[in-house]
């Protein structure tokens, strides 16, 4: 089996990210008039941000045993 990660894990995480923000911003917003605030888009980039930080990590281990 292929463990290798590429740049088209890296792409779906961050579409999928994108569509989760604009999601999560779309429903904060349309609840009433009020400004954007960092809870609306902070936690799921963050969450992408750790991700990708892991995606890189363990394929550096993984790479470093074979």
């Amino acid at each position: 089996m292929n463990n290798k990660l590429g740049a088209k894990h890296f792409f779906m995480l961050a579409i999928v990210t994108v569509v989760w923000t604009l999601i999560v911003i779309g429903f904060s917003t349309s609840m009433g008039s009020r400004p954007l605030r960092i809870y609306d888009w902070g936690p799921p980039v963050g969450a992408c941000l750790l991700t990708m930080v892991c995606m890189v990590r363990d394929q550096r281990k993984r790479a470093a045993n074979q």
